[in-house]
C-alpha cells in the first residue's frame, strides 16, 4: 500500500513537471530567442516510482553554430550594399553623374570653336565650365559624406559589440552561480537570452564559440582573438589612424587601461562589410580625383598655350589648392601641390614617405598595410621644393624631419570637393593660337607650312611670356626654331632667330612634324635634336605639298589672331586624347566609365552573395527551429498525454487510499 502511494505521488510529480514544461513551451511559442524544453525522466533504479526529472533545452549544437557563419555573412553583404548602393546609384545617373556633364563640355567647346570671336558661344562654354565644376564638386562631396556616414556605422557597430560583449560575460558569470540547478526556469531563461545576444552579435562580427562545461561559453573571433573569457571580456574600439584621421583601425583590449593591439579589418559581419565599404568609397574617390586632375590639368596646360580675346596669354581654367600632406611630426611640415602639365603621370594611389635612421628616406606607394618602395633618397636633400614628374606631383617641405617621421601624401583623394574655377570672364578663353607661320611669296614650291598646335608656354618652351599678359610683350626664345629653308637635297634645314641652324628634317619625312623628326646629324637618325617637342620648344610644324629648293617658311607670335580657332580645337581635342594614367591610358569619359562600372560590379556581386547567404541562412534558420522552436501541434498532443498520464497517477494514489481504508476497516 505504502509502495503504491509511493509510485502514484512520484508519478504525479513527474507528469506536472511534464506539464509544466509544455505549458512554458506553448506560452513561449512567440518569444524571441526562446528555445523549445524538454523534460526526462530517469528511471529509479534503486525503488519503484519514477526517478529524477531533469528539464534542459532542445538545441542543434551544430545547425546553431552554422547560424552564427550565416549571419556574419549576410551582415557582410548587407551593409557592404548598403554603403555602396546610393554612390553608385549617384555615379551612373544621367541627371547627376559627370560623362554627360564633360559631353556638354566638349560640345561648348566645339561652339565656340565654330565662332571664337563671338561673346555668345563663348558664354555658353562659360557656363558649362561651371556646371562641370559644380557637378565634380557634388559628386565628390557626396561620396565623402556617404563615406562620414560610413565611419559613423562603424563606430555604431563597435559600440554594439562592447555593450553586447559585456552583457553575454554577465549572463555567463550568472549561470554559473546557477549551475548547481541546471534544471531550473531561471537557469534555462538565462542560457536563452545569453544566446539570443550572441547570435545578434554574430550579424555584427563573425564568431566562433566554445561550449563550457559549467554552462558559459566563450566567443572567439573567426579569425582572432578570444571576445569573451571566464573572467571578463574585451573591449574593441575604431581608433583613427595614426596619420588620415578620418580612416579608422580596429583594436582590442582586455584592460581599459592599456593600450590597444590593432586587429585586422577583415572581421565579417556588418562591421567588416562597413570597413569593406568605406575601402571601395575611397578608391571611387581617388579614381574620381585622378580624371579631375588629367582633365582640368589638360585644359589648363592648353588654355594657357594659347591667346584670348582681348590679345593676352592664357591663364588656368581651374584652381587645384595645395593639399596638407598628413603627419605627426614635431619638426617638419609638408605641402602638396600638382605639377602643371604631368597630371597623366598622376595614379590615384597614396604614398608614405618614412625617415630612416641611417639619413635617407623612401617613398613607399601605400596599398592599404602594404608598402611597396619606390626610391630612396638623402633626408638631407628633403627641405624647399620637391618634384616627382613621374608620379605628377610636388611637395613643399618646411621644417627639418626626424628620425622616424611619416608623411602620408594623398594626392587625389580631396581633389573633387576642393576643384573650383580660376577662368571668370568669357574672353579669358584662349582659342587662338601663340605662334602663326606663313609660306614665303617668292617660293617656286606649292607648299603650305602649318602649326600642328602649341603645347607648352611655361619656362621649359621657346616663349618669353606671362599669363594674362599682352602678347605684344612677348618674345621668341633666342634658341627658338622660328624658319624653315628647304636645301638642294630636299631636306628641310630649321632655323633660330638669329639664323643659326638648329638642325636638319630629312626630305622622306615629306614635311610632317618639323621638329620632331629633326636631327643633329643627317648621318644619324638617333640624333633628335627635341626629346619632347611638346615640352621644348612647345610646338611643332608640318608642311604639305611639293617644295622646291630655296622655299621658306616663317613661325612668327600670333598678335592680333582673335579669329584664329587652332588652339581651341586642340581643347576640343583632348574629349578624345587618352588622359588619364591607368594600366592602359583612357580618355576621361571612358575612365569615369570603368569607375562606374566597377563599382556596380562590386555591388551587383555583393548583392549574388546577399542572396544566397540569405538562402542558406533561411535553411539552417529551418533546421534549427525544427529542433529549438515549438511546434503547437506537438505540444497540445503532448499536454494531452501528460494529462492523462497526470490523472492515471492520481487515480493510483486515490487506489492505494482506498485499500488502505478497507483495510483499516477489516482490522477494525
Amino acid at each position: 500500500m505504502s509502495d503504491m502511494l509511493k509510485i502514484g505521488t512520484s508519478g504525479v510529480l513527474a507528469q506536472r513537471a511534464l506539464l509544466q514544461t509544455t505549458s512554458n513551451n506553448i506560452s513561449n511559442v512567440n518569444t524571441e530567442g526562446y528555445s523549445r524544453q524538454r523534460s526526462i525522466i530517469r528511471t529509479n533504479v534503486l525503488d519503484q516510482g519514477t526517478g529524477v526529472i531533469t528539464t534542459s533545452r532542445v538545441i542543434n549544437t551544430y545547425a546553431e553554430r552554422e547560424l552564427l557563419r550565416d549571419n556574419a555573412r549576410v551582415g557582410y553583404y548587407t551593409a557592404k550594399t548598403e554603403g555602396l548602393s546610393s554612390i553608385d546609384s549617384m555615379l551612373s545617373s544621367d541627371a547627376t553623374g559627370l560623362n554627360p556633364v564633360i559631353s556638354d563640355l566638349f560640345a561648348s567647346i566645339q561652339g565656340a570653336n565654330s565662332a571664337p570671336t563671338e561673346l555668345s558661344a563663348r558664354n555658353s562654354l562659360m557656363g558649362n565650365l561651371e556646371v562641370f565644376t559644380n557637378r565634380v564638386n557634388s559628386i565628390g562631396n557626396n561620396i565623402q559624406e556617404q563615406y562620414i556616414t560610413n565611419n559613423r556605422k562603424i563606430l555604431e557597430s563597435v559600440n554594439r559589440v562592447n555593450d553586447l560583449l559585456e552583457s553575454i560575460y554577465k549572463f555567463n558569470s550568472q549561470i554559473v552561480e546557477s549551475s548547481t540547478d541546471t534544471s531550473s526556469a531561471a537557469y534555462l531563461q538565462m542560457q536563452d537570452q545569453r544566446d539570443h545576444l550572441i547570435e545578434e552579435l554574430s550579424e555584427i562580427i563573425d564568431i566562433k564559440t566554445v561550449d563550457q562545461p559549467n554552462g558559459s561559453c566563450y566567443v572567439n573571433m573567426a579569425s582572432g582573438p578570444t571576445l569573451v573569457l571566464g573572467d571578463g571580456c574585451a573591449t574593441l574600439a575604431a581608433l583613427p589612424s595614426s596619420l588620415d584621421e578620418s580612416e579608422y583601425q580596429l583594436g582590442f583590449t582586455y584592460n581599459a587601461s592599456r593600450s590597444y593591439t590593432m586587429l585586422s579589418d577583415d572581421v565579417g559581419g556588418k562591421l567588416g562589410g562597413y570597413f569593406d565599404a568605406g575601402d571601395s568609397l575611397r578608391e571611387v574617390q581617388r579614381s574620381l580625383g585622378k580624371l579631375t586632375v588629367a582633365l582640368a590639368d589638360s585644359l589648363n596646360k592648353q588654355n594657357k598655350s594659347g591667346i584670348t580675346l582681348e590679345n593676352n596669354a592664357g591663364d588656368a581654367l581651374f584652381n587645384f589648392p595645395e593639399t596638407r600632406v598628413f603627419t605627426k611630426s614635431t619638426t617638419a611640415g609638408m605641402t602638396m601641390s600638382f605639377m602643371e602639365g604631368y597630371a597623366g603621370n598622376v595614379t590615384g594611389k597614396d604614398y608614405l614617405i618614412k625617415i630612416n635612421e641611417d639619413g635617407t628616406y623612401a617613398l613607399n606607394e601605400k596599398n592599404g598595410n602594404t608598402l611597396t618602395e619606390i626610391f630612396q633618397g638623402n633626408t638631407a636633400d628633403l627641405n624647399g621644393t620637391i618634384t616627382i614628374p613621374g608620379l605628377g606631383f610636388q611637395l613643399e617641405v618646411a621644417g627639418t624631419p626626424s628620425v622616424g617621421d611619416e608623411f602620408l601624401i594623398q594626392p587625389t583623394a580631396n581633389v573633387s570637393y576642393n576643384l573650383s574655377m580660376k577662368i571668370n570672364r568669357p574672353e579669358d578663353f584662349a582659342f587662338a593660337s601663340v605662334v602663326r607661320a606663313s609660306e614665303n611669296s617668292q617660293n617656286l614650291g606649292n607648299a603650305t607650312i602649318s602649326i600642328n598646335g602649341v603645347t607648352n608656354t611655361d619656362a621649359t618652351s621657346a616663349f618669353s611670356m606671362e599669363p594674362s599678359r599682352s602678347i605684344s610683350g612677348a618674345n621668341f626664345a633666342a634658341t627658338a626654331p622660328v624658319k624653315v629653308v628647304i636645301n638642294a637635297t630636299g631636306d628641310y634645314e630649321v632655323y633660330d632667330t638669329n639664323d643659326n641652324l638648329l638642325g636638319t628634317t630629312l626630305a622622306s619625312t615629306k614635311g610632317g612634324n618639323i621638329l620632331a623628326n629633326m636631327l643633329s646629324d643627317v648621318s644619324d637618325p638617333d640624333s633628335r635634336v627635341y626629346a619632347d617637342p611638346d615640352m621644348t620648344p612647345g610646338y611643332d610644324f608640318s608642311i604639305t605639298g611639293t617644295v622646291r629648293n630655296g622655299d621658306s617658311f616663317s613661325i612668327e607670335l600670333n598678335t592680333n589672331g582673335f579669329a584664329d580657332n587652332s588652339n581651341g580645337i586642340m581643347m576640343q581635342d583632348l574629349e578624345q586624347a587618352q588622359l588619364v594614367q591607368g594600366k592602359i591610358n583612357q580618355t576621361v569619359s571612358a575612365s569615369y566609365s570603368d569607375m562606374v562600372s566597377n563599382l556596380g560590379s562590386t555591388i551587383a556581386v555583393s548583392n549574388v552573395n546577399l542572396e544566397a547567404a540569405t538562402a542558406k541562412r533561411d535553411q539552417t534558420l529551418t533546421i534549427t527551429e525544427e529542433s529549438s522552436g515549438v511546434d503547437l501541434n506537438e505540444e497540445a498532443s503532448n499536454l494531452v498525454r501528460y494529462q492523462q498520464c497526470y490523472q492515471a497517477s492520481a487515480r493510483i494514489i486515490a487506489a492505494s487510499q482506498t485499500v488502505f481504508e478497507s483495510l483499516m476497516s477489516a482490522l477494525g
